[in-house]
Order: structure tokens, then sequence, then C-alpha cells
């Protein structure tokens, strides 16, 4: 049974080959994302513990935003510690923003960090490449990558910002440093060295202060004794930990991250491998019913129900496990070129190579092979059960009665109705509801799709399909409605998943678009482009509106802070100050009780979501504590609503107690006629020197606003690509082997006129009923999904506006009609150049 089983196998090469290519590209996906990601956290575990290399122990502050600060008499302390061979006074911060020479921009961040550090010499890790170190306090050195990206060499002028003073200085370029090895950099990052006492006084606004101290150990004193040794000196308030210790701590941060993007992916390649198992599904049915006599001859000749079971499962092993090895093979192609790309784009990563762990083996044989198996345990359950009679004789095996699976999608789809329904009308756990409609809905319209397919896509056939040949393809599209609906739900899956991300996303667009244009009553605006927390760091000095109100055709501005503090003893909590008394028109704030537009110095506004959560009323105080000054109470002198801010709104003394003075946003209203392009234009210029800032009219707002929303809907419509793609394969696959199936059939309409021509037409035509009916029923299962998961987030005051996109969708539809026509090519080449004679013998 065993040689038979191989002799199968390799008497059917290419159509298990097709199936095959499912479980390919999906372990493809699966292994990629492992590799990419063990790549990626090898690589900065390696920068982190070469970053640390030189330092056996480091002291540093407990609470990194408290300010602490050591001095030259604990360093001096410090370095009388027995074993201590050296101790180097560290001062160094984030937000150093070198500006470019050619434009005066900033240099925009890669998402690395832009460092900027007091130079000292005596370390191995960084060298002086061309020119000197900082000399003098007007001078600077930059990092190769940071004078490229900079556009400036030895003896330039640079323009710097420095984000703990707010202000933007000019410097002298004194010299170019290298890491060891010659690296321009070690992951992207910019790094501006300034001498010792200018890094002070930029950074902590005196000399002779520290933020830390790199201690290095004398031979023979380990780096835990070392760290023992000096715990008895360090001053109240820092802690000693080693070099291996805060490398561990970098990469444990970066490695969570990176967890994160493992999981994200794994979930979109999950979804391809569900819809290539019902490509492995149909192919193994397809052969099934085409090997009914031979596997009725076995079963007469004794075989047992075992036997033949085993026999087909054997074929899925064999192809599930061809089918995984070629996908970890690709995948880890897929991350060796993703990783090149990186550099090709300027994205420079940390020296080190692939990492091929043994997780990303073990889960893509065991993803490939699982679902390819238990794809394929139906019809090899189907196969033990032909009857040993159909060996002697031809045995017509009529489709089994659908009723059954169209009561049970029934239910199904009726139980995702209500699922969703109950979610949105405000039943507990809306999350849990709305996540369990949805998969509901989808098994249900699944199973429903054998009984909608001859009703539906024989209504598409009638309006695409013309002439003899379109009639045949119609008719061989129905002739076996399960096996069309199946080909077609692998198809409604992806286009569903698409359809439901377009609708969310077209609702986004639109409610950013209305509350643009109907609830900010400012013609400009000032943002910031940050992806830290706001806490009054990063943004713009509020003073300089100021210089913005002087302005010809300004009418008024106002300035927007934010902050994560706590409230009540509950941390967390987000928190903003400005003018209350120029917010509430400003925003268009709905007044629920109270006053929207306080004076009093001590009032503050809170949104109806939050209220509600921290129990507050007009009347009660709330108590802040954010970064600094201690707590603070406020009276609540109003509840509001709005679709543009949330949280506890303080007025704009409370910015004191903020991390920092700068503001996140700020808006200008214009008098009437104000030419808005010559305001944005000035505004600009007051900002320059403010490198996350952007300056824009309502236009330039929105389109901003939309730009980050149709990058995120890229992401998720790159990967979802792979699920239609394997989809069409199965459409490719499905074709391929009913032409095996019908190849007796092909013969006699050749024999009969048919031309080749014809018999290509008639195979296109089936392949374009089965893509529009599956993108069809994709479409309106998305819209209904799209929708429901709007109108919940309406619900939650996320979105104004629900909108259907139909030029989209129907974009969708034609693009899977077009698909459908280049699936059909190569199986309509095969089905026309069968010959005629050996057609027509074909047993």
């Amino acid at each position: 049974m065993l040689r038979a089983t191989i002799k199968s196998l390799l008497a059917r090469k290419l159509r298990l080959v097709l199936s095959g290519l499912a479980i390919v590209l999906g372990v493809m996906f699966v292994s990629s994302a492992f590799v990419l990601t063990d790549s990626l956290g090898g690589r900065f575990e390696r920068l982190f513990q070469t970053v640390n290399q030189d330092t056996a122990v480091q002291v540093r502050a407990e609470d990194a935003t408290d300010g602490r600060t050591l001095t030259d008499a604990d360093i001096a302390r410090l370095s009388q510690v027995e074993g201590v061979a050296r101790a180097a006074g560290d001062a160094s911060a984030q937000g150093i923003v070198p500006f470019r020479a050619r434009d005066g921009k900033a240099v925009p961040s890669t998402g690395a960090p832009q460092l900027g550090a007091g130079w000292t010499d005596g370390g191995d890790l960084l060298r002086v490449a061309e020119g000197t170190a900082p000399a003098r306090d007007t001078e600077v050195a930059l990092t190769r990558f940071t004078a490229e990206q900079a556009g400036v060499g030895v003896g330039d002028r640079a323009k710097i910002y420095i984000g703990p003073r707010y202000e933007a200085k000019e410097y002298t370029v004194s010299g170019v440093l290298e890491y060891s090895g010659g690296r321009p950099s070690l992951s992207g990052e910019t790094l501006v060295a300034f001498t010792m006492a200018e890094a002070q006084q930029q950074f902590y606004g005196r000399t002779g202060v520290y933020g830390g101290v790199a201690l290095t150990a004398t031979e023979g004193i380990s780096d835990d004794d070392l760290k023992n040794r000096v715990a008895a000196a360090v001053p109240a308030g820092f802690e000693a930990v080693t070099g291996a210790e805060i490398a561990e701590e970098q990469a444990s941060a970066f490695k969570q991250l990176l967890t994160f993007v493992n999981w994200f992916f794994l979930g979109f390649a999950l979804i391809a491998l569900l819809v290539g198992m019902f490509l492995i599904f149909n192919t193994f049915n397809i052969i099934i019913a085409q090997r009914a006599r031979e596997l009725a001859l076995f079963r007469a000749l004794g075989a047992g129900w075992g036997q033949l079971t085993g026999s087909v499962l054997i074929e899925a092993l064999v192809v599930g496990f061809v089918a995984s090895t070629l996908g970890l093979l690709a995948g880890i192609g897929v991350a060796y070129g993703l990783q090149a790309a990186a550099g090709a784009f300027g994205l420079p990563l940390p020296e080190g190579g692939l990492v091929v762990g043994v997780l990303a083996i073990v889960v893509s044989y065991l993803l490939g092979v699982l679902m390819t198996v238990t794809a394929a345990l139906i019809p090899a359950i189907r196969a033990a059960s032909v009857p040993p009679i159909a060996a002697m004789r031809e045995v017509s095996r009529p489709d089994k009665p659908m009723l059954a699976l169209t009561i049970t999608g029934s239910v199904f789809t009726g139980l995702g109705v209500a699922a969703i329904a109950a979610a949105l009308s405000g039943a507990p756990l809306a999350a849990v509801l709305i996540g369990a409609g949805v998969l509901l809905s989808i098994i249900g319209v699944a199973l429903l799709s054998p009984a909608l397919t001859r009703p539906v896509a024989g209504l598409i056939g009638r309006l695409v399909a013309w002439g003899t040949a379109g009639d045949l393809g119609r008719r061989n599209a129905l002739r076996n409605p399960r096996r069309t609906s199946v080909t077609a739900v692998a198809l409604m899956i992806g286009v569903a998943l698409v359809s439901t991300v377009t609708v969310i996303g077209s609702s986004l667009r639109s409610t950013v678009r209305d509350l643009v244009e109907n609830d900010i009553g400012a013609e400009v605006m000032i943002l910031t482009n940050s992806q830290q927390l706001p806490d009054g760091r990063e943004g713009f000095d509020p003073a300089r509106l100021a210089q913005v109100d002087a302005l010809p055709g300004v009418r008024e501005s106002v300035a927007y802070h934010f902050s994560i503090a706590t409230v009540n003893g509950q941390p967390q909590q987000f928190v903003s100050a400005t003018d209350l008394a120029e917010a509430g028109p400003m925003f268009a704030l709905e007044e629920e009780s109270g006053t929207v537009t306080p004076t009093g110095a001590t009032d503050a506004l809170i949104d109806t979501n939050t209220a509600a959560a921290l129990n507050l009323k007009v009347g009660d105080t709330a108590t802040v504590e954010a970064a600094k000054g201690g707590p603070v109470t406020y009276t609540i002198a109003g509840v509001y609503s709005s679709q543009l801010t949330a949280g506890l709104l303080l007025p704009g003394s409370a910015v004191r107690n903020f991390a920092g003075p700068l503001a996140m946003q700020g808006f200008v209203a214009l008098d009437t006629g104000a030419d808005t392009s010559a305001v944005v234009a000035g505004v600009e210029k007051i900002m320059a020197d403010y490198p996350l800032v952007t300056v824009g009219d309502q236009e330039s707002f929105i389109a901003q606003q939309n730009a980050l929303v149709d990058g995120i809907l890229a992401i998720f419509y790159v990967l979802l690509a792979l699920a239609v793609i394997v989809a069409f394969l199965g459409i490719v696959n499905t074709l391929v082997l009913s032409i095996y199936e019908r190849t007796r059939e092909l013969g006699l309409l050749r024999a009969i006129g048919t031309t080749r021509r014809q018999v290509r037409g008639m195979v296109r035509v089936e392949s374009l009923l089965i893509a529009v009916y599956g993108c069809l029923l994709g479409i309106l299962l998305g819209v209904g999904l799209g929708a429901s998961a709007s109108v919940a987030l309406r619900q939650q005051d996320v979105l104004s506006v629900v909108t259907i996109p139909y030029a989209q969708l129907i974009g969708l539809l034609v693009a899977a009609a077009l698909a459908g026509v280049l699936a059909a090519i190569l199986p309509a080449r095969r089905a026309s150049r069968l010959n005629v004679l050996d057609a027509i013998a074909y047993e």
C-alpha cells in the first residue's frame, strides 16, 4: 500500500505542487516573521553589548525623569572605591537633532534615537576619524552618519536643536567620529558630541554635574564584585548596575517590541494558511473523485478502511512536509532580503547575520504539515468509503443533499448577526460579542455558499457569459456547487477582510474631514510629529504664539499641552492644558453640564467618558499629580463631549507641573478673507527651530492625518494580499484538476467541432465566475462586518461618520474579475491543447 501511495504521488506531481504552493506561501510568511525578528533581536542584543562593553558598572538615577545629577565630588568618591580603575562621568541626552545644511530642515529620525553627549577620551567604541574632538564650547563633533545626513563636514557650521533646552544653536564642526571597525553608525542613530562643559550646561543647566558615571574594574575584579563594592558609595536616588545588566534591559525591551511584531505577522500568516486549507481540501476532494475506480479496486483486493485513509493522509503528509521545507527556505530568503533592503533604503541595522532558531523551524513544519493533513482528513475518510463495486463499473455518485448544510449555515449566520446586534445595542462584553459575531458570520456564510452557488453564480454567469463557450463555462462552474463554493470561499475570506478594513478606513478618513471642517474653529494648525507619550518635552515654545498673533490676518491662537498624570490616585490618565475660555469655541466642546468656558485659576473640564470612569461630576474636585510640583487640586467646572479631545482639561497654568513646557499643538484662527497660505508660511518661519513641528491649513492637516490612515491600511492590504494570492492559486488548481477530470469530455467537444479558442473561452468563463462569486460574497460580508465595527467605534466616539467606499469596492470586484481571467491562462492553454484522440480514449 505504501508503494502504491508513492506511485500515486509521483503520478500527480503537478496537481500536488499547485496545492502545495498555498502551504509554501503561508509557511514562508511564518518562517520569515520568526527569522526576521530573531535576527533583529540578535543584532540589537550584540549592539547593546557593544555599547556597554567598556562599562563594568554604571551608576545611574533610579528615576530618569526626576532630574537628579552627580557632582565631581560624587565621582571622586566613587573613583576611590577599591577595584575601580577609572570613573568617567556621563552627560548625555536624547532629542539632540541636527539640521540639514542644504534646506535648513531637521534631519528626520528613522526611528533610531537622536543623541547628544559630552566628549570623553579613553573609550574603544568611538574615535575621531577626521579633524579633532571638540575643544571649545562653540564646537561639536558628529558621527560620520550624522554628518552625511546633515550634509556638513569639518569646518562647517551646523545648526543643532537641543531638546533639554528647547532651543536651536549653531556650532562649528571640529571633527567627524567613527565607531570601532570604521562604522559610521551603530543602528541609524545620530550623535552630536559637545565639550563636556557645554553638554552639562545644555542638558542640566549648569556645569560640573553628570547624569551618571561609568566605572571600569581593575584586573581580577568581576563586574558583580565591583557593583557590590560601590553600592555603599552610591548617592541617594541612584543605583549601580553592571554593563551586562544594562545590555540585558535594553535587549529585553527591544525583544518585547519584536514579539508584538512577530505575533502581528503570524496572525496574517494563519489567515493565509487557513485559506490554503480550503485549497488542500478541494485538491484532495477532486483527486479522490478522479481516483474512485482505483480506490475501489484497492478495496476489492482487500485493502482496509484504515489502509486507504492512511494512504491519502501519507500523501498529505508528504505534500505538507515538502511544502513546509520550501516555505521555510523561502522565508529565510525573504528575511535576508528585508534586512538587505533596510540598508539599501538608508536604514542601517546593527551588524549581524541571519538567525534561524529552532522555534522558527518547529513552528513552520508544525503549522504546514498539521494544516495540510487536517485539510486532507475528510477527503481521506471519503476515499475509504468508495464502494468496491465502483471498480467493476462506472458508478454515478450524485451530490449529497445540501439541506443540512444550508440549515447549519443559516443558524451560524443568524447567531453571528445576533451577536453583532447585541454588541451594538450596548450589551456587556461588546468587543467579545463582535469578535464572536464576526467568526460565526464567516463560518455561516461559508457553509451557506454551496446553496448560494447555483442562484448567485448562475445569475452572474448570465451577465458575463455569452455564446456557446460562455454557456458551457457557466454550466461547468455550476455542475459541482460544493467544489465551486469551496474554491470561492477561500477567496471570500481574503476579500471579506480587505473589504472590512476598507470600510473602516473610509470611515476614519471621512471622520477626519468631518471633524476638521465642522469642529475646529481654526484655519491653521501647528502639530508635533512625535512617537513618544506627550509630556511637554517635545513640541514648541508657546511663547512663539505671540509672534504668530502679530501676523497679518491672524485673529487669535491657542496652545494645547498634553501629558500623562495621576488623577485621584488613578495613574496613566490623559490630561491637557490650555486657555479654557478659548478652548470651548475653538473646538466646539459640547456642554453636557456646567460650563465649557470657565475662567477660574483652578477650574477644570472633563469629558463624559472620563467623568464616568473616575466618578466625577460638576463641583467635584480632582487631584492631579504630574511629573513635577506634587499634587494639585482642581474643581470640575463643566462636563463636555467632543470628537477632538478627551480627558481632563486643565487651565494653562497647569503646564508648570508637566515634565516640560512645550506645547504639543497650536491652533490659529484667521480673520475673514485672510490669506491662509501667507499665514502658514509666516508660522513656518516662526516655528523653524522646532524639528518635530509641522504647520498647515485644514486641507494639509486632513491630508496628513489621512496619510497616516492610508499607511496603516497599506500594511493591512499588503499582508492580506497573501491570502488573496493563495485563494487565486486555489482557482488555478481547481481548474487544472477539473481539466484532468474532464479530459474525455474536452476531447469529445473538440471532436464535434469546438475550436481551441472556444475551449479557452469556456475555461476563462468558469474561472471568472468563481472569482467574481467569491469576491462578491467577500465584499458583502466585509461591508457588513466593516459597517458594524464602524458603528461600534462611533458609539465609542472614535468615529463620527460611517461611510461605504462604493468606488473602491467596485474596483475590488473588477480587479477580482481580471485576476480570474489571468488565473485561467495556464489551465485554458492546457485544455485547448489536449490531443483529441488521446483525450477521447482517456480513462
